[in-house]
């Protein structure tokens, strides 16, 4: 069941959240939000220490396939990868051997990094001086990450999960996010291009004007591709846009009690 949410209670809650993270005083959330109408020349509203703010509900190329590529009318711009992909020969065989039926968004398990980022629901930003939020409507799920120039934790790789774990830092104008600790059943995408425990990944975030941010990410995989895999985007601020509540185990429960949908955990073919 979707139903809409209250935005003003999202972004109340976020930042205080965020501010527990950053073990700042809660009224120190309110002053970076009282500041970040900070604009510059080019029309970017910036945070009080100066760095562009990506807060906001973002519209994103909807892909299926991370070789698309395609502009919209509207500046979404989607710049894919060559097709096939540059496997390796252990890449391949996990390519070989997927069953797109098995797939584990049937259950209602994270989408995690890449796929969240290139799904077809919404996904808002919600910025502070030292960290980021990713909420995507798709089932509620959030991750928030250090911009603070931090490293990321020591014991990333012994405990990976489905975002990986991921740290920030500014190079001028543009966020770098790097991830790794990535648990090896993430998908590229719907169409299931593999992803394994040994990749690494870099998000770089540039907003070029008030409606506008441009958005790479380098997968780095030397297990299954021979070569960095890059993906270019144009994203399209939408202010008018509240995202919305999202359950999936809502909606299929039932059909994974029936065994309707039975996801199996793949074997990782070595």
């Amino acid at each position: 069941m979707n139903t809409r949410l209250n935005g003003l209670l999202v972004i109340i809650t976020l930042s205080v959240m965020l501010s527990a993270c950053s073990e700042a005083p809660p009224d120190a959330v309110v002053q970076v939000a009282q500041e970040s109408d900070v604009n510059s020349n080019d029309g970017v509203t910036r945070l009080a220490n100066g760095k562009p703010d990506l807060t906001g509900v973002w519209d994103r190329p909807a892909i299926q396939n991370i070789t698309q590529s395609f502009v919209n009318d509207d500046g979404i711009r989607q710049s894919g990868e060559s097709d096939p992909l540059p496997f390796t020969e252990w890449g391949q065989q996990q390519w070989d051997n997927h069953n797109p039926r098995n797939d584990y968004v049937g259950v209602c398990l994270p989408y995690g990094f890449p796929r969240a980022i290139v799904a077809r629901h919404p996904m808002q930003l919600l910025q502070h001086e030292d960290y980021l939020a990713f909420l995507f409507e798709q089932n509620a799920w959030f991750t928030v990450v250090p911009t603070d120039g931090r490293p990321i934790l020591e014991d990333a790789m012994d405990i990976p999960n489905w975002f990986g774990h991921s740290a920030g830092h500014w190079e001028g104008d543009t966020l770098v996010i790097e991830t790794i600790g990535i648990n090896g059943l993430t998908k590229l995408d719907t169409v299931g291009h593999p992803l394994s425990t040994e990749s690494r990944l870099t998000q770089r975030f540039t907003r070029t004007d008030s409606d506008l941010l441009e958005y790479e990410m380098i997968i780095d995989d030397p297990k299954t591709y021979t070569r960095p895999l890059r993906q270019q985007q144009t994203w399209v601020l939408r202010p008018e846009w509240n995202i919305m509540e999202y359950s999936c185990m809502e909606n299929n429960l039932e059909n994974i009690q029936n065994g309707t949908i039975n996801w199996a955990r793949p074997e990782i073919f070595e």
